[in-house]
């Protein structure tokens, strides 16, 4: 039987997180299992945790998606990437987990006790507030949205998500810079909606809005939205495959890394010849606007974004 180090973000689910768990340990499924707890705020407190690490349990984070990223990114600058690590989803929209096919708790627990590992790329970025990403990076709608959610979630995440979307959710910007592989896809004075790097294909609670993006292919999905109109006719595309199950989405051995065209499905009248979709390894972003990162909002910067490969081992189902 497996061995478990929980690293639990005590601030999780509004501070309920810690008692979730400990019922699933005192009379749950994870009752037999050999389960050791330690509590964090910050990320001292991850390394407090995974002090007591050793070759015999796994790492399992605990909480939401910025958990997941903190954790994972600890153990790869401390030399602990070797350690495959479970997921226990207890944030607020679980991208990763559902991403991965993990879509509630009792599906985690069974992975935990049963599941195999997986390999999954991580994204490498220059950004000072956010060295590592897991699901998306973007610019634009987003992130504008994403910086008022979060200047108002901690009264109420629905006020937090009215609030953003009522002031930025037809917004279009301008003095976005982006380069994917050497190739200049946004300048400056172009006016765009949104812009975005997927490493997974759900965003929070499921909503899938890049279903072919691959989290270990080696490569990020570039998505280009020049069009109000056309990106929420997209995401609401997206929140209508939260109810399918993930399927796994197999590329070429060497795909593609110029333009690729749009299923018919998701087709939209481009402006110019500049690409709507890319997959890329590399992106070089420059914006004087706030960037969202895996759902959090991070300062403007000029930063790049690199795709490590295979670089995260996760029990998946």
């Amino acid at each position: 039987m497996r061995s478990f180090l929980f690293i639990i973000n005590e601030r999780a689910r509004g501070g309920d997180a810690a008692a979730r768990v400990q019922r699933l340990i005192a009379d749950g499924p994870l009752a037999d299992a050999d389960v050791e707890s330690a509590f964090f705020v910050d990320d001292e407190g991850i390394r407090r945790g995974l002090a007591s690490l050793d070759e015999a349990r796994l790492p399992v984070a605990v909480g939401g998606d910025g958990t997941l990223c903190s954790v994972a990114r600890i153990l790869r600058a401390d030399g602990l990437s070797e350690h495959s690590m479970g997921i226990l989803p207890l944030g607020t929209g679980n991208g990763v987990a559902h991403s991965l096919g993990i879509r509630d708790l009792q599906t985690a627990v069974e992975v935990l006790l049963g599941g195999g590992t997986r390999r999954i790329d991580v994204m490498a970025t220059t950004h000072p507030a956010a060295p590592l990403s897991l699901l998306s990076v973007s610019v634009g709608l987003e992130s504008e949205v994403m910086r008022d959610y979060q200047a108002w979630r901690h009264r109420s995440r629905w006020i937090g998500a009215a609030v953003g979307v009522a002031r930025h959710g037809m917004s279009r910007v301008s003095d976005v810079m982006v380069e994917a592989d050497g190739q200049r896809i946004v300048e400056t004075t172009d006016r765009i909606c949104n812009v975005g790097l997927h490493n997974m294909p759900c965003y929070g609670f499921g909503v899938r809005p890049h279903p072919i993006a691959d989290p270990a292919d080696g490569f990020a999905d570039v998505r280009l939205h020049r069009s109000r109109v056309a990106y929420w006719a997209w995401m609401g595309a997206a929140t209508l495959r939260a109810s399918r199950p993930i399927r796994p989405t197999i590329h070429p051995s060497t795909p593609p890394t110029g333009p690729i065209a749009a299923p018919e499905d998701e087709s939209e009248s481009w402006q110019t010849n500049r690409p709507g979709r890319l997959r890329i390894q590399h992106a070089t972003i420059s914006t004087s606007h706030p960037v969202q990162i895996d759902g959090e909002s991070a300062p403007a910067a000029t930063f790049d974004v690199d795709i490590l490969p295979n670089a995260l081992s996760v029990l998946a189902p």
